[in-house]
Order: structure tokens, then sequence, then C-alpha cells
């Protein structure tokens, strides 16, 4: 005769529960860091893709306007004369000259040629733009901040003679404006950023 010996159930001991807790702890502690690597990883990649757009646009606009200068004159706001370019005048202006190509999709009566200008101030370079050429002393500009984190913002001439000037018109020996001695070819514009360094760009000029 053949006999079956029952067994009693038996479950977990205590030891047993508290392997497979600290198991699983360190399971989810991989796996939790794991996940927030990519999430990190993620956030800053769309933050370099923003930055990256904001810098493309940036150098986008500053193209189209220097590839479009115009040697269109202006009377400032005091009734002034000024040149179609203006530069190292301001600490805070860079540059400020007329551009042609204004763009017009009312058909509104306006001239196709427009003032700009460009400022850094706390480290944010900005766009400025007037309604009309010529101003008076209560225009006030529009402003468009451009890029942000700027560090530096410095801008050189080159003339007809191979020679760099930091101002235009540049000056003569006797420290008067002598914009008629000499003529535009290449616009150099250098861009210090806190995060990509040095960005330049040179822009030729045609009469």
């Amino acid at each position: 005769m053949t006999h079956f010996t029952k067994r009693d159930p038996h479950g977990f001991t205590l030891l047993e529960l508290l392997v497979a807790v600290a198991v699983f702890a360190v399971l989810s502690a991989m796996a939790y860091g794991g996940l927030r690597n990519v999430i990190d990883n993620s956030q800053q990649t769309n933050v370099s893709m923003q930055r990256l757009q904001q810098v493309q646009l940036t150098m986008l606009h500053i193209s189209r306007d220097f590839t479009q200068l115009s040697q269109r004159n202006i009377r400032d706001e005091y009734g002034n004369p000024s040149n179609n370019i203006r530069a190292g005048e301001d600490a805070d202006i860079i540059i400020e000259f007329s551009r042609g190509g204004r763009r017009n999709p009312a058909e509104l009566l306006r001239s196709h040629i427009q003032r700009v200008a460009y400022k850094i101030e706390d480290n944010t370079l900005s766009r400025l733009h007037w309604p009309h050429l010529d101003r008076t002393q209560e225009m006030q500009p529009y402003e468009s901040v451009l890029l942000e984190d700027v560090e530096d913002a410095s801008i050189r001439f080159l003339d007809n003679n191979n020679e760099w000037h930091d101002e235009w018109p540049p000056l003569s020996a006797t420290g008067q404006a002598d914009g008629n001695a000499v003529a535009l070819s290449a616009i150099e514009f250098t861009l210090e950023l806190q995060d990509w360094g040095e960005l330049v760009r040179i822009f030729a000029v045609t009469s």
C-alpha cells in the first residue's frame, strides 16, 4: 500500500519578503534614474533647439537688413541731416541705417525704405525701426527683442581702400565726418554669445 504524506502549506518568510522588497527597490531606482536621464536629455535637446532657432532667426534678420542697405539720408528728431549709416556715436546703439525692401502688403502710400537700428542692452540684442524716415521728437521707434544672453556685439566697416573702421562715416584727421572721401565695401557684424562664443558675418555692400 502506498502512503502519501500531506505537506503543510508554506508561505514566504520575512527574510524572503525583505529580499524581494530590496531587489524591487534597486530595480525601481535604476529604472527611475534611466527615465530621469532620458527626460533631462530630451529637455536639454529642446532648449538647444530653441536656442538654435533664435540664433538662426536673428542672423536672418541681420542678413536681410544689411543686404538691403539704402543710400537714403534722413533728418533726425532735431531736424539735422543724418547719414544713411550711423555707427560709433552711441554706447547702446550698435548701428542705425536705412534699408530698402520694406514690405507693404496693404499697398499703403508709404516709402519702401525703412530706418532701422540694432542695440544691445542688459545682454539683450534688439532691433528698432521707425514708422517714418524723417522723424520728429515725439516719434518713438518700435523695438523687438531678437536674442538674449549676448555677451557683446560689435561692428566694423571696410572701405574701398581695404581699411577697417569702427565708425561710419569714418572720421578724418581733423575729427570731422568725411563720408565722401571713401566708399563702403563691406560690413562685419560680430555677436559674442555666452553659450556659443563669437559669431561673425561679413556683408558685401554694393553701391
